[in-house]
Order: structure tokens, then sequence, then C-alpha cells
């Protein structure tokens, strides 16, 4: 782990962050996982390591990371849960099951045209765009058992 975590200090660096063990072993823990979390998740995963983090201090960190890019926030529509996820390296959007939680990535982004017009028109600058369509995966379609 020695070279990933070389990256997140140098990313960490590049942006003008300090470097700090919190929040190297938030990068990583986030890294590690297979689905966004929490910063409860990530409070629950860390707190051990750390007798003096506090889940205000995730949070922070949370959006100090995501201002400067190097993690994505996304809000499942129910309850507006913020999860968390490291920012992709290559542009994408997202496919969010609302059962499950899954987060499945969308690699084509049909938005470009959308955006250039949207500039056209209203004169902004474009800096971005984020898209989430939300769905039931199949997998939890198929447990799915109405109700009768």
């Amino acid at each position: 782990m020695p070279e990933q975590e070389n990256r997140y200090r140098e990313k960490l660096l590049e942006r003008g962050l300090k470097v700090t063990r919190q929040r190297l072993a938030l990068l990583a823990a986030l890294n590690q996982s297979d689905t966004p979390l929490t910063a409860e998740e990530l409070f629950m995963r860390l707190r051990k390591d750390f007798a003096t983090l506090s889940l205000s201090t995730i949070y922070r960190t949370l959006d100090t990371l995501c201002g400067k890019q190097m993690v994505a926030r996304s809000v499942l529509m129910d309850g507006g849960r913020a999860m968390f996820e490291m920012t992709p390296e290559v542009h994408c959007h997202n496919l969010i099951c609302t059962v499950c939680h899954r987060i499945v990535p969308i690699q084509d982004c049909p938005l470009g045209a959308y955006e250039d017009s949207i500039a056209r028109t209203t004169g902004y600058k474009i800096s971005g765009h984020k898209l989430e369509v939300y769905g039931i995966c199949p997998q939890c379609r198929n447990n799915f058992k109405p109700r009768e």
C-alpha cells in the first residue's frame, strides 16, 4: 500500500492540502471499498485507528476533499443520504440502485451537446456537470416479492 499512499500524498500536495494521517486513511478506506460510503460508515471504519477522530472531522475532511475534486458525493433519493467515493479518473455518470444503493458508472456521456446549448442560451461558461440516474438493479428486482 505504500505506492498508493504516495499517490494520495502527491494528490493532496498538488491541490494545496496538508498531508495528514487521517486524510490518507480516509482516502485509502474509500479506495478499498467496492461501494460508496457514508460519513458514518467511514467514521466507524477509521475510529479504531484514531482516538481523537470525530464524525465532524470526517464531514469536514470529506467537504474539503470534495471541493478539491478528490472525492465525489452522491445524494441518494431516499432520505437524502450522502455517499462518498473516490473521484473517477475518467468522466462518467452513475446509475444508482434505490434498494441496495449499488452504484454503476455510466461511461457514455450524452450531455455534451446539451451543455453547449445551455452555454449559448445563458451566456454561462459551463465548468462541469453530474448526472445520477436512479432505479432498481436486476438483482434487487429479482429478489423483490410484491405484497399480496
